[in-house]
């Protein structure tokens, strides 16, 4: 691919479409061909002088007889976004740059490759072709409505893409990796030792969005040294003390232990909301660092939201209206509609959250967790008479059926989390119908968020306050935190590294049983195919997913935090080395394992996975404080167990509220930066004789 070429995408054609007529081979490759002469330049993307702003190559080439050439499975459409289109999209979002080459040039160079690749997919997700055109190939095809057809011929120019998602002819564009720099990037990483993945190399690569998660990670992991020398220092005297017994009833709690973890879960909660305040500092002072370009500058910081105009949802739906802002036609949704409908949702989320807590308490009936004589108002007699003493899943017993109510609660728990409620936030979050890419993705985490809280959360919330059970607590937070980075690894890295393997596979037999029949048809064609071992990835490998990455960091920070007076002394230490661990696997799996992610800016405003940490570093004052209380009980206080909760509440809460005060989640260099923006604006308009004079 010459210089002259930005980025190269893989548009897939969908899988099931069928035809009347033609087998379903035949047809998904003549759709394949006809999408690809639509998008067509007239210059190959080897040709220097290339003048198209696109260009597009079918999977399937077409010989001399009329037949097809195919050397894989499926069917796609390669789409090559020429650089001159990508000056034209960066002068739509910045039209100042239009009469200024030599700037527009210097800002484009500027920009990263993530960067690049972004502006790169919003230039082909914008691009309209002719409509007769585009029509005529929709019209040819017999399982399309005619009246989608009259539609697009009368309608004003809209994005081709659009409608090619939105008649469901495709059903994904990826992002193709550029082989010389994902090579470079894996040396960086890989070639040496280095106890933390490059982050400014894998921003560099994948963008701003993916750069921020590592970055996160980074400053996550030097955190966690803190508490780390902190738990450390405290299991060491807390062994010391041990041995040196400071009452004469053994069943009492040691007073001085008592204290030690007082003084440790005051220094957790203080950890988690004056990291909070850092973490949001990071994100600010990043938007403002990586979006020092004249194109980013104003979208991503100061009008961070034309982004939702710029980068609008295919599936987003409304009504044609005059913008207030623009004076251009636009789609818009009532405000009032979707209100309603997050009123729907969150109905409908408690409901579902209310129907998995009492799966969860029938399930840890059958394990033998919950007994009629410890919490009798969560036992089931009908289901908790197979865990009694003798009965068919007796916990006490040996053999295999006591773990059997185990494997199948973790089954179960996942079929709900992956399968079910998976599938009821993504449709709640289409039907609430946000415009922005953004707004979408946070709504869609927000309620996946609290359905994978409740399985994280919930069998320690029991041990904690219900039983309160400290040691079981404990022993089950530091089996989480030991296992829990294996089992991701083995989930996230290796079982998807072997299906991808076992699909490269399967594509080469499929691949090899047509190259031995096309070889005779491809003899007098002057065109090739294209391989599928160049687009092995993009074919066979499943798209990077980055909740599953930030969920378990973010319950990892949980379980240190939500239950710090309990938690295992030596857990910040087991999480740090986890993390790192974690980052090296996740760098692993996106450069070898998985597609090229999607480029995403990093936007000027509130993170979500950042109020997420926020929200449970909040919630960790009353979590603790609950747990500090329930364990006094074996103590004669002056004082009632409500009364002393509410003090310490309030306590830890102003303790609180004076590092919200204190620290401020804006650095003062991004405020200096966004000050010297809205000067520049001010300087803009008073210099300017025609709109001076406007104003005076």
């Amino acid at each position: 691919m010459s210089a002259e070429w930005s980025a190269e995408f893989c548009i897939f054609i969908s899988s099931s479409l069928k035809h009347r007529h033609l087998p379903k081979h035949e047809f998904q490759s003549q759709l394949a061909s006809g999408i690809a002469m639509c998008f067509n330049g007239t210059k190959d993307p080897r040709d220097e002088t290339m003048t198209a702003p696109l260009w597009a190559k079918a999977c399937c080439q077409a010989t001399p007889a009329g037949d097809s050439v195919c050397k894989h499975a499926g069917h796609f459409v390669l789409v090559y976004v020429s650089y001159a289109l990508l000056k034209e999209c960066a002068t739509y979002l910045r039209p100042d740059l239009k009469g200024d080459n030599q700037k527009l040039i210097g800002s484009l160079s500027a920009l990263s490759p993530g960067q690049r690749s972004w502006l790169a997919e919003l230039a082909l997700r914008s691009f309209s072709l002719d409509k007769d055109a585009f029509a005529g190939l929709i019209s040819s095809l017999a399982c399309v409505d005619l009246d989608y057809v009259h539609a697009i011929q009368s309608n004003e120019r809209g994005p081709t893409l659009f409608h090619l998602l939105q008649l469901k002819l495709v059903n994904e564009v990826v992002l193709c990796h550029n082989k010389a720099e994902r090579l470079a990037v894996w040396r960086r990483n890989f070639d040496q030792f280095r106890w933390f993945p490059d982050s400014i190399a894998l921003r560099s690569y994948f963008g701003d969005s993916v750069g921020f998660y590592f970055a996160w990670m980074h400053t996550y992991s030097v955190y966690l040294l803190g508490p780390t020398v902190a738990g450390l220092l405290c299991w060491t005297i807390s062994s010391i003390v041990s041995y040196f017994p400071d009452t004469s009833e053994p069943e009492m709690p040691s007073r001085t232990l008592l204290s030690i973890r007082l003084v440790f879960t005051l220094f957790m909660i203080l950890w988690a909301l004056i990291c909070a305040k850092m973490w949001s500092r990071q994100h600010a002072y990043l938007v403002e660092s990586w979006s020092a370009n004249t194109i980013l500058e104003r979208l991503t910081n100061d009008y961070a939201w034309l982004l939702r105009l710029v980068d609008q949802r295919l599936a987003f739906h409304g009504e044609w209206r005059r913008s207030r802002v623009t004076g251009q036609l636009e789609l818009h949704f009532l405000a009032s509609k979707r209100r309603l409908r997050y009123l729907v949702s969150g109905l409908v989320i408690v409901f579902c959250l209310s129907l998995a807590a009492i799966v969860h308490i029938l399930l840890l009936n059958l394990e033998g967790f919950v007994t009629e004589s410890k919490s009798p108002f969560c036992y089931v007699s009908f289901v908790g008479q197979f865990a009694e003493d003798g009965a068919l899943f007796d916990p006490n017993q040996s053999g295999f059926w006591p773990y059997v109510p185990g494997i199948f609660h973790s089954l179960f728990v996942y079929l709900m989390n992956q399968v079910v409620f998976y599938h009821i936030a993504h449709r709640l979050t289409d039907f609430e119908n946000h415009q922005g890419t953004e707004e979408h993705n946070q709504a869609l985490i927000i309620k996946r968020f609290l359905f994978e809280m409740l399985d994280a959360y919930g069998c320690l919330a029991y041990l904690g306050f219900v039983l309160s059970d400290r040691e079981a607590l404990a022993s089950l937070q530091l089996t989480m935190l030991t296992t829990n980075c294996l089992r991701r690894f083995i989930m996230e890295v290796f079982i998807p590294f072997i299906i991808y393997r076992f699909r490269v596979w399967q594509e080469k037999l499929t691949s090899g049983r047509k190259k031995r029949d096309d070889e005779n048809r491809t003899s007098g064609s002057g065109d090739h195919p294209v391989w599928w071992s160049d687009l092995r990835r993009e074919l066979c490998a499943d798209s990077y997913e980055p909740f599953d990455d930030y969920l378990e960091m973010v319950l990892e920070h949980g379980y240190l935090v939500l239950f710090a007076y309990v938690a295992p002394l030596r857990g910040a230490a087991l999480a740090f080395l986890t993390i790192l661990f974690e980052a090296h696997s996740d760098a692993l799996k996106m450069l070898l394992v998985t597609r090229r992610p999607s480029p995403r800016p990093l936007v000027q405003g509130n993170y979500v996975w950042l109020s997420l940490l926020a929200a449970q570093a909040w919630l960790s004052i009353l979590t603790n404080a609950g747990l500090v209380i329930a364990s006094l009980e074996p103590f004669e206080l002056d004082i009632s167990p409500s009364m002393l909760f509410l003090l310490l509440e309030h306590t830890l809460v102003l303790l609180g509220l004076a590092v919200h005060f204190f620290i401020q989640d804006v650095p003062a260099c991004v405020r200096d930066a966004r000050r010297a923006r809205e000067l520049q604006q001010i300087q803009f308009f008073t210099a300017n004789p025609v709109l001076e004079a406007t104003f005076e």
